[in-house]
């Protein structure tokens, strides 16, 4: 009798096998073509829950250099010493139609796990303690540089989804650096301003017990970029925005692996986000106030991504100015053809 046992178990596991992959693989293509906290607590007590994802890819290198500082270590920053309680609403619209059609190359259930993202926490107060995540052992002169706590800024991107994570694991590519830093842009006799640029994603697999738990997927953001409003004469912080930047026609990479059930399938698509933003406070008081040193946000910016992508460094031309600009200095042309961002997460 016993391998009449044997023969009914390998049945069973087939049949489970075909039911997985027949209820959330992608849909098989033609020959010759290719597919590519619920509810709120307590500011101080969200963290996101520990869950088991697969081994991530190699990374590229962040270009960190000596001038960047280090954060803030306390529980509250001297800076901070009001009693800050500012409300900050979320915003999460659907993504769009992207380049690869993922919608046609994965099954709807999964499908609907991208499509179907609203924030976890639609509104959430901030305390001070919060706030301290952005800020620098000590203020310093205007573009000073400094790295962010990665998991005190997860407690901000779980407002979202209470699987944030800020090393990226998305399987089938090349992983950006991780990281999140932070610039001081303004100072005015009365407020800071100051810019910040993160990178993360959020692991989208359903926690409940199932068949579902055997499917990887990823939402990978190109990044958040954000800046707050410190009042040094309150010792409050007055606004805070954090957002998927929307200057880029995609901006939001989705990756579904099968690796888990034995199957070397992926399905990749690079999409579009209008809005995934946090905001709280007054957004018209960045150009309200008479900033008395100050860079521009372009600047700043530009000296974020610096710190992530040594690849900024190089003097990029034009692609119109590049026959002028090699006559004149008598250099030869070197040009590479590019398919997206190369600058952010997205591709």
């Amino acid at each position: 009798m016993r391998p009449a046992r044997t023969l009914l178990v390998i049945l069973a596991l087939g049949c489970v096998i075909a039911f997985l992959a027949w209820h959330f693989l992608p849909e098989r293509t033609p020959a010759g073509r290719h597919s590519s906290r619920a509810g709120q607590v307590s500011e101080n007590e969200r963290v996101a829950p520990e869950i088991v994802q697969p081994q991530g890819p190699s990374h590229v290198a962040l270009n960190r250099g000596p001038e960047v500082q280090n954060c803030f270590q306390g529980e509250v920053h001297p800076l901070l010493s009001g009693q800050t309680r500012l409300e900050v609403n979320a915003v999460w619209t659907p993504i769009g139609e992207g380049r690869d059609k993922f919608e046609r190359v994965v099954s709807p259930v999964v499908y609907s796990w991208f499509k179907s993202l609203q924030p976890a926490v639609p509104k959430q107060t901030y305390t001070e303690r919060d706030f301290s995540t952005f800020l620098p052992e000590s203020v310093g002169e205007i573009g000073q540089l400094w790295a962010l706590d990665l998991d005190k800024v997860a407690r901000f991107l779980s407002q979202f989804h209470p699987h944030p994570s800020m090393h990226q694991v998305a399987a089938g590519r090349r992983a950006g650096p991780d990281g999140a830093f932070a610039i001081l842009r303004a100072k005015s006799e009365t407020h800071l301003d100051i810019e910040f640029r993160i990178h993360g994603e959020f692991y989208l697999t359903p926690d409940e017990e199932g068949p579902a738990r055997e499917i990887d997927a990823w939402y990978t953001p190109a990044y958040f970029s954000g800046n707050l409003l410190v009042n040094q004469k309150t010792g409050r912080v007055d606004y805070f925005h954090l957002g998927v930047p929307t200057d880029k026609s995609l901006n939001v990479h989705l990756t579904m692996a099968a690796s888990r059930m034995g199957f070397h399938k992926q399905a990749h698509d690079i999409v579009r986000v209008e809005r995934m933003e946090l905001t709280g406070g007054d957004a018209g008081l960045p150009e309200k106030v008479p900033w008395v040193d100050s860079m521009s946000r372009a600047e700043a910016d530009g000296r974020l991504a610096k710190v992530f992508y040594k690849s900024l460094e190089i003097g990029w031309v034009p692609f119109e100015q590049v026959s002028a600009q090699a006559r004149s200095r008598n250099q030869p042309i070197f040009a590479i053809v590019s398919w997206g961002a190369v600058d952010d997460q997205s591709c």
